[in-house]
């Protein structure tokens, strides 16, 4: 049960990471040679993920900005269903040790 909490936190920071990172090329979208960021997530051992680094995309326009709203909406998306399915695990497992507790009782 504790290792399934562990992934969550680490779950859950990885996917606020995302979410800030989305809302920062997203506030950036206007901004002239304003180059998007991407996200590179990976496992961590025994269990859990994280971030592993940020990358630029390469902008050889400096008029324009090169964030893409539909790889950043899709982002997001990912990120918000991310961080509920974690909530959830806690959920659960708030639940249970309650159902200990009475047990112990």
């Amino acid at each position: 049960m504790a290792l399934s909490v562990g992934s969550s936190v680490t779950g859950m920071n990885a996917a606020t990471v995302r979410q800030g990172v989305a809302a920062h090329n997203v506030a950036n979208v206007n901004t002239p040679g304003f180059a998007q960021y991407t996200v590179n997530q990976t496992d961590m051992a025994p269990e859990g993920t994280r971030i592993a680094s940020l990358s630029r995309t390469t902008n050889t326009d400096p008029t324009r900005s090169n964030v893409d709203l539909a790889e950043t909406s899709k982002e997001q998306i990912i990120s918000k269903g991310s961080l509920a399915a974690n909530a959830t695990v806690f959920k659960a497992k708030d639940k249970m040790m309650g159902e200990v507790i009475d047990l112990i009782a």
